[in-house]
């Protein structure tokens, strides 16, 4: 089966998603909530919300019930929390301080929250006090030294904070994260040497490049006149990470700028890149707790983009995508993440169904960067996505002309170039495309896939078609989509045994795929399992196939398959 093996475009899930404060995109109170008369009531309707994901809606409801329930230890502890994910600090002080009083240091995110305003408010040695209650264990085993070494550090104490992150490490990510902030604390100290030491054994410890380490190594080294070995750094980065936009600025400043200024030199700079560390440490286990962490960065440090980025990601993959382009607009058009945030409110934009909006936003990165391909890349997707071929056709077109020469990691361009083409019936333009994406990719699955399906509909190259599709199978074995492929151009070669076997496969990996279920009955019919025929038809029809295909499967049930008119085996 020819899958396109791309996010298709998803109307968004939370259309009643929380409201957000004009001047800052974060979490405001939700407008026309309508909280209920008792407590049990809105505490249930404020779990709904939660578990739907309107955290705006839902602290309104948990502060309803709070009204009347104000000492309820579950209750504070929910509402706080989710007040300061939403962004409302403010609103959760309270909240965190009640249930102290209640708790004690069993509480803490509430220790946590606490400790951080009395940074953010001028007062470190009261926040040392606060953190120094918190137990070591969870997170806080790698968390709590950063903090206790940046408290110390903002009272000038450098020798005491470096001492509490020395050999505290016990695996190479904290080796490098904790050799990081050493370097740091050491330039904050005016221990240019050490720092500079500290900074080459984290770097020499990645396994792949790390941006926040490249551009706090980077510019240190810019500092220090190192101009070479600063683009050093740099080069590698882009080495890994050709499309990125984030160092243009860094580049720009080797050919004669100013030097940086120092990103990390008191003790909110630091925990705020702590509380950074953290959220981005846990981003895949709990984006709730990913997301309260970055909003404690930010209310440290407000212009820290790059904990605004990881934010509106979070927001973006639990759907809320209104609130993603609120934070995503808040970073600056002279920001080096810039560029990599407009071109995900694009492609936000046509998951909330404003396709002409997104296009627009595209179509101006274009023109405003001609040197660039990327924007145009992401209009074609989008435009073939929703099966606007031709333009996503001439968008590819576009963008293809803007590479000098093409490199392996072009093959989606050709790819997906090739799929327009197709869908336009313009094979002629297609097949092309297709394999100079694999002679950039000679094994890619989704191309092998994608052109040994076409052939054998076509009729043509049949045993390449079939070993190509065989090799696909090979590297993904559980990609429904290629099993699919492969018992249907064995069907279409005539092995009817082959091809029960693998449909029946495919239907096991992706139970919910109409089509997959109707190839499925279309051999069952032939290899004369005529009940289990109209079963898999029946199922492909409840499972919503698009409106040509409901057409076919409601013939077959009405006149069972016919070979002639729904397609016969390619050597009958």
């Amino acid at each position: 089966m020819r899958k396109f093996h791309f996010p298709k475009a998803a109307a968004a899930l939370f259309a009643g998603a929380a409201a957000l404060h004009p001047a800052t995109g974060f979490g405001a109170s939700a407008p026309g909530t309508e909280v209920g008369p008792t407590a049990a009531g809105n505490y249930l309707a404020g779990r709904h919300a939660q578990r739907e994901r309107r955290t705006a809606a839902a602290a309104d409801f948990y502060l309803a019930a709070l009204k009347d329930e104000p000492d309820n230890r579950d209750l504070l502890r929910r509402t706080f929390l989710i007040l300061a994910a939403d962004g409302r600090i403010g609103e959760s002080l309270p909240l965190a301080r009640r249930l102290l009083k209640l708790a004690g240091t069993d509480a803490t995110l509430a220790v946590m929250i606490v400790g951080i305003a009395e940074l953010a408010d001028g007062n470190p040695a009261a926040a040392r006090e606060r953190f120094a209650t918190l137990p070591n264990t969870g997170l806080n085993t790698f968390f709590l030294p950063l903090v206790k070494a940046w408290l110390l550090a903002g009272e000038k104490k450098y020798d005491e904070a470096l001492a509490e992150l020395a050999g505290k490490a016990t695996n190479p990510g904290l080796e490098i994260l904790y050799g990081t902030h050493t370097a740091l604390i050491n330039e904050a100290a005016g221990n240019t040497a050490a720092a500079g030491e500290a900074y080459k054994a984290a770097a020499d410890k990645r396994q792949r490049t790390n941006l926040r380490l490249t551009q706090l190594q980077g510019e240190f080294l810019e500092r220090a006149g190192q101009k070479e070995s600063a683009k050093a750094a740099y080069d590698a980065y882009v080495a890994e990470h050709p499309n990125s936009t984030v160092l243009e600025g860094s580049f720009k400043r080797l050919d004669g700028g100013p030097k940086p200024p120092v990103r990390v030199k008191t003790a909110r700079d630091g925990v705020a890149e702590a509380l950074f560390s953290l959220a981005g440490s846990i981003r895949q286990q709990d984006s709730f707790e990913t997301m309260l962490f970055a909003r404690l960065a930010l209310h440290l440090k407000p212009r820290m983009d790059i904990a605004k980025l990881l934010a509106a990601e979070v927001l973006e993959g639990d759907e809320r995508l209104a609130e993603s382009n609120a934070v995503y607009r808040q970073i600056g058009r002279t920001s080096g993440f810039s560029w990599s945030a407009r071109l995900r409110i694009a492609s936000n934009l046509d998951r909330l169904d404003e396709t002409e909006q997104a296009v627009r936003e595209l179509r101006s990165l274009a023109e405003e960067r001609k040197d660039r391909y990327d924007a145009l890349v992401s209009m074609g997707d989008i435009l073939r996505r929703r099966e606007r071929y031709r333009e996503a056709a001439e968008a590819y077109a576009e963008a293809r002309a803007r590479i000098p020469s093409l490199e392996p990691r072009h093959w989606t361009l050709l790819y997906t170039t090739g799929i327009a083409h197709e869908r336009l019936k313009e094979w002629p333009k297609a097949e092309p495309a297709f394999l100079k994406a694999l002679e950039l990719q000679p094994d890619q699955p989704f191309v092998l896939n994608y052109l040994g399906y076409s052939w054998v509909e076509l009729g043509r190259n049949l045993d390449r078609a079939r070993s190509m599709i065989e090799k696909a199978v090979e590297k993904r074995p559980t990609d429904g989509y290629i099993v699919d492929s492969l018992g249907w151009v064995l069907y279409r070669l005539g092995d009817l045994p082959g091809a029960v076997k693998n449909l029946e496969r495919a239907v096991e990996l992706r139970p919910e795929d109409p089509t997959i279920n109707d190839h499925l009955g279309d051999v069952y019919w032939l290899v004369g399992r005529r009940n289990e025929a109209r079963f898999q038809w029946q199922r492909s029809l409840i499972l919503e196939p698009e409106k040509d295909l409901e057409v076919k499967i409601r013939d077959k049930l009405e006149n069972g398959f016919d070979p002639e008119k729904h397609g016969k085996p390619a050597g009958n």
